[in-house]
């Protein structure tokens, strides 16, 4: 069933809306952190973090990952539900490299998420670099079953941005990892991209787009460069040789990204929020929950903008 979308979301396809298109419903992330680790933490390994990620991996405050699976998924979902009245849920494995682990691990986590009340679903984060061939037909066949989203950390599709924030992989890696799993699992695809990197022009911006449409992704989630506390990316910001975008200029980079993005593509997130305010060095509207995804989109509707227009 495929539901009107509504303003200002008409201007863009947000993934609210293909999530109702495929579960006929409203269906909310309930995160979850389980991995802890990732190939760029190793110790005494040859790669070095990324510049832009902490301590934490990527995950929020509230995510407490002293507790178990199933009391994670149950605490995050109850608190959902009473906020949002939600009745169906895809447990998000958010934080690190999830895939980084023994299959028979992953198959466990897998089923006890699978069989919590509500959840209809899963999304799992990783690397384009951290599909090891034995983790695709865990992949396949749980999506077979259920559901499933693999959310690739891709970043950029540039090598010398990816060079620059240190994530040990080249663009090239990315597009086999998602043409990879696309052909042996069938799971559906969704790719982070950031904006704001150091160097990027707008012809970067406009084959980031391209790229996607080129490839079988269902989704992009966007975020834009923000410095947090004891990451690599604070001590280039402490000595001036990396300055955040504002506002305005990262909205602009989202409306020429959108211009040219396929309007089958649907967009999980317009910016990126900082959940841990009292890490977040730069920018300080990283803060702000809605503020950038709503002056992003009255950006859209003012230029008379809608995705996909010159895509």
């Amino acid at each position: 069933m495929v539901l009107p979308m509504s303003p200002p979301s008409a201007c863009y396809y947000p993934i609210s809306r293909y999530y109702r298109e495929r579960f006929g419903e409203k269906v909310y992330k309930v995160s979850v952190s389980i991995a802890e680790s990732c190939p760029n933490r190793q110790p005494n390994g040859k790669l070095l973090p990324c510049v832009f990620c902490d301590e934490w991996g990527s995950a929020a405050y509230h995510l407490e990952r002293d507790r178990d699976l199933e009391t994670q998924i149950r605490v995050n979902r109850d608190r959902i539900a009473r906020r949002y009245r939600a009745n169906r849920f895809l447990v998000y494995f958010q934080s690190y490299t999830n895939t980084f682990d023994r299959v028979a691990r992953l198959q466990e986590r897998f089923d006890i998420a699978l069989a919590q009340e509500g959840v209809c679903g899963l999304v799992v984060g990783t690397r384009p670099d951290c599909l090891p061939a034995r983790v695709m037909p865990l992949l396949r066949e749980t999506h077979e079953r259920d559901y499933v989203m693999v959310e690739l950390g891709v970043q950029s599709f540039n090598d010398d941005q990816l060079l620059f924030l240190q994530r040990g992989h080249d663009a090239a890696c990315s597009v086999r990892a998602i043409e990879r799993l696309h052909q042996e699992t069938g799971v559906d695809i969704g790719v982070h991209l950031m904006c704001g990197l150091p160097g990027e022009s707008e012809a970067q911006i406009i084959e980031a787009a391209r790229m996607v449409n080129s490839l079988p992704v269902s989704n992009v989630k966007l975020h834009n460069l923000h410095v947090l506390k004891n990451t690599p990316l604070e001590s280039l910001y402490r000595q001036g040789e990396f300055q955040p975008l504002e506002l305005e200029e990262y909205s602009r980079r989202v409306v020429l990204f959108l211009q040219h993005l396929s309007p089958h593509i649907a967009v999980q997130r317009l910016a990126a929020v900082a959940s841990r305010w009292d890490e977040l060095i730069a920018p300080a509207w990283t803060r702000e929950k809605l503020r950038p995804s709503n002056y992003i989109e009255q950006q859209l509707i003012e230029s008379g903008v809608c995705q996909g227009q010159l895509g």
